[in-house]
């Protein structure tokens, strides 16, 4: 084997081996990888320069090289336990690959940049007369991490100033474009007869293993799921010395301790920490951009009109530059698509009205108004009448990678979350993550780690998280929760969800499970029951300390006249000994907490709170004509069996979601019902509810309706699929709107329950975009110089005393004022233009400008564009 060739070949297939040509389409990936090709070309050169001067030790060093970073570094360069099979005789064979490290062994130390698909335009050079231009113009993008095959067709192939053009179609529907030829022969990584010929007939010269690493490079750079690594340097450097220990040394002829052995392996050493350190540094800057926190952008809200009679000023003023505004048909349009009104709905009819307020008909008050659909000058108007913007609002909605948006909004929320309540993918067959490596479990246990890690700092001290999972991951994910909350008590309950059970298995599955992970002596809310599901039970108490001596005031005589309560009487001194029941002349009872052995116990409630339930309370007369007092059971304790009906997703999930979202694509929705529970047991009326997983937006609907029943709770959604904006958003307008749908329309017509809502929504800059906005800067030894790169920076003015971020030509659509209030922990208490410039005035009394962002004054924001 020639290690040399076989070294640079790995390094080649890690960090990309081809020529990209500039495209103002470029990804951030395209752009970073373009930069690791020219970083690596460094490398080689250092390389060739350092080894080929020890000509006699050549060989073997690229053998030791090849064999140690063969075993390190994933396809797109990561480091990490890639391939450690038994046979390399290592300390890491105990991280084998015969099966899935369940355990995340190989993982645990990595950062999971999860999966996306971004497939987009480029071009590749193949030779100086040929290129392959990729054309993924009818590529349908996936964002919501699904499974999404790519297929390659042969567009044309022409020629310009003695070059050749291959041009490509990427497509992910074979069925599109069906006259153009398929480039690969059908689930084969092997190329069509027809398209090497086509090759032929322009006479291009090629070697199909060099076309086949063309796509190949196309495809991996666009595949956006791999690891970065939490301490590169330090991980691999400890790997080197137990590795050159197990492999180098142990066994073999370097056992002699003399000085040539010793310059021996100190030189292998050197080099291999050499490209150790070129390696890290880069893997350091893809950590550093992960990390850092993320610009808010494209920041809307969402009002419903009585929530702007309510609480905003000059609301007739206000309302009719709203409805008069350029751009509300669109709102009008879209509350039609929502069915919200009907085609006969006419805006002209509130316009005409002197008294908006009472003549506003009570369904329209509801009416939930998108400021996506006002001008600017009307929707600063709308969001300049309230006084304390941010404390109005219901909920945020945060569509964004899960990891940068807790990672972002950390420095806000820290520790004022009372429940965290999730449901991640289960990794189940049919809902597992698209993974591009062999480590499904591992993987899956990492993606959770960086992720709860993360979302324990947001738990207040009293806070709560929850977890639903099913059977392929409930034992892993409960080790992982000791691990990360062990200092919390951690309770796993069943829940029957399926009444059919899952078929195929040794025993039909019915159930799903759910982790609640508590601070210790924590005790959940009772579960209340509705009054026509009432029990009755005795008012006396029973059992343990339930006699008469463990609570004086609870023994007094309840009046019962013709088989009701009409009173109660005095706390009995410690001397009288009445009988059950005592009968008057006035035709009044004396009922007593006295059991059939005539043993004195107690009432349940003490004498000054009794009165408070007389209304509930049940007067019983058995067979004997013995009076006794029952009290009704309202509420009982959670346990950790849940097998009520209203749990099964069917039902209550899936069709409750169709029938307020027809032909969305959600197929396992939680019932609407174990997600209020789950949060009514957790949490208080006035809790901050943070769902990172937000899938439908279950988790908000149930907000909303337990708000209905008196509540006040608030909540967070992260989700990064584009369901944002055709499922989460509309759902929540309309459940707000009416709790009841059918077929996506009012059921019977009927609208019930309404409620007002305030919401905000935005997106959030990913790490894909971060990557494309970077610009390096390359030192005379064509190495990245980080210390002179410029990092996102479009345009900073300096003077004497400030340094000024300007946002007039930054990014279209990012918000500043909801970057800093994540990033500075303030509230937005009140935006408003000046002579059209934004303005914002913050909770702690500082009013901002855009124009007027001065990174010396505010050295927090620093961290957005600098690393």
């Amino acid at each position: 084997m020639d290690y040399k060739k076989a070294f640079y070949s790995k390094l080649e297939d890690c960090y990309l081996g081809v020529d990209i040509k500039d495209s103002e389409d470029k990804s951030g990936f395209t752009n970073l990888l373009k930069i690791k090709r020219e970083y690596f070309k460094r490398i080689k050169e250092y390389l060739d320069n350092e080894i080929n001067n020890k000509k006699d030790e050549a060989s073997d060093i690229y053998n030791k090289l090849y064999t140690f970073f063969d075993s390190y570094l994933n396809e797109t360069g990561t480091p990490f336990f890639n391939k450690t099979e038994n046979y390399k005789n290592i300390l890491a064979r105990i991280y084998t690959n015969s099966k899935d490290t369940n355990l995340f062994y190989k993982t645990q130390n990595l950062y999971y940049v999860k999966s996306d698909t971004i497939y987009k335009s480029l071009e590749i050079e193949y030779d100086e007369s040929s290129t392959f231009k990729f054309d993924a113009e009818d590529f349908i993008q996936n964002s919501d991490n699904t499974k999404n095959k790519i297929f390659f067709k042969l567009d044309k192939i022409y020629s310009e100033n003695n070059k050749n053009t291959i041009s490509i179609k990427v497509l992910n529907d074979k069925t599109l474009l069906e006259d153009l030829q398929t480039v690969f022969k059908n689930g084969s990584n092997e190329f069509q007869s027809d398209f090497l010929n086509e090759l032929d007939s322009y006479k291009i010269k090629y070697d199909e293993d060099e076309l086949k690493k063309i796509f190949f490079s196309y495809k991996k750079q666009m595949e956006i799921d791999f690891f970065i690594h939490k301490d590169a340097k330090t991980f691999l450097e400890e790997q080197f010395d137990i590795w050159m220990y197990n492999y180098i040394y142990k066994d073999s002829e370097f056992q002699k301790w003399n000085v040539d052995t010793i310059n021996k392996l100190s030189s292998i050493r050197n080099i291999a920490f050499r490209i150790i350190d070129f390696i890290s540094k880069f893997e350091n800057e893809l950590k550093s951009i992960w990390l850092k926190p993320k610009f808010a952008k494209n920041t809307q809200y969402v009002f419903t009109i009585n929530l702007i009679l309510s609480k905003a000023s000059n609301t007739n003023e206000l309302l009719k530059s709203i409805f008069e505004d350029k751009s509300f048909d669109n709102q009008i349009k879209e509350w039609k698509e929502l069915n919200l009104i009907d085609e006969n709905f006419n805006i002209e009819k509130i316009l005409k009205n002197q008294n908006l307020f009472e003549e506003i008909e009570n369904k329209y008050q509801y009416l939930p108004i998108d400021t996506k659909y006002l001008s600017k000058e009307t929707k600063y108007k709308l969001l300049s009448s309230f006084d304390n913007l941010e404390e109005i609002l219901n909920g945020e909605l945060i569509k964004s990678d899960n990891f940068q948006a807790l990672n972002s909004i950390m420095p806000k929320y820290c520790e004022k979350i009372d429940l965290i309540y999730i449901d991640p993918p289960y990794n189940s067959p049919s809902s597992e993550i698209i993974y591009k490596n062999n480590f499904k479990d591992s993987t899956w246990l990492t993606m959770m780690e960086n992720r709860l890690n993360l979302g324990k700092t947001f738990l207040t001290k009293k806070g709560i998280l929850t977890c639903a999972i099913d059977e392929n991951e409930q034992e892993n994910l409960g080790l992982l929760l000791s691990s990360i909350f062990y200092e919390y008590e951690k309770t796993c309950i069943s829940v029957k969800h399926n009444t059919k059970g899952i078929q195929g298995g040794f025993i039909a599955q019915n159930n799903e499970f759910a982790y609640f992970i508590s601070p210790p002596k924590i005790v959940s809310n009772n579960k209340k029951i509705k009054k026509e599901n009432w029990n009755y039970d005795h008012l006396r108490n029973w059992g343990g300390e339930s006699e008469r001596n463990t609570a004086k005031n609870c023994f007094y005589p309840i009046y019962v006249k013709n088989n009701k309560i009409i009173g109660f009487g005095n706390v009995c001194k410690d001397d009288f000994h009445p009988q059950a029941n005592v009968h008057r002349n006035d035709g009044i009872t004396e009922v007593y907490p006295i059991d059939n052995n005539g043993i004195e116990r107690k009432w349940t409630y003490a004498r000054q709170s009794i009165e408070n339930i007389q209304d509930d309370l049940l007067v019983i007369k058995d067979k004997d004509g013995i009076i006794s007092i029952k009290k009704p059971i309202k509420e009982i304790r959670f346990k950790t069996i849940w097998e009520d009906t209203v749990y099964i997703a069917g039902d209550y999930g899936s069709k409750i979601l169709t029938n307020i979202i027809p032909n969305n694509t959600f197929d396992y929705p939680k019932s609407i019902h174990t997600v209020k529970d789950s949060i009514y047991l957790a949490s208080n009326q006035n809790s901050i509810i943070m769902d990172f997983f937000a899938g439908s937006g279950t988790t908000a609907h149930a907000v909303i309706e337990l708000n209905k029943e008196g509540a006040n709770r608030k909540f967070i959604l992260v989700e990064q699929g584009e369901h944002f904006y055709t499922v989460i958003i509309p759902r929540i307008k309309k459940i707000a709107f009416s709790s009841e749908w059918k077929g996506g329309k009012l059921k019977n017509d009927q609208q019930i329950n309404p409620v007002n809502i305030a919401f905000k929504y935005y997106e959030l800059e990913s790490y894909e975009e971060a990557l494309k906005n970077c610009e390096y800067i390359l030192d005379e030894n064509k190495l990245i110089d980080y210390g002179k790169s410029r990092k996102l920076i479009k345009q900073l003015d300096k003077t004497d005393n400030a340094v000024k971020l300007n946002m007039t030509d930054y990014r279209e659509n990012f918000d500043i004022f909801t970057t800093m209030s994540n990033l500075m922990n303030l509230k937005i208490k009140k935006l408003y233009l000046n002579n059209d410039t934004e303005i914002c005035e913050f909770d702690n009394g500082e009013i901002i400008s855009i124009n007027d962002l001065d990174l010396k004054k505010y050295p927090k924001l620093q961290s957005l564009i600098f690393w």
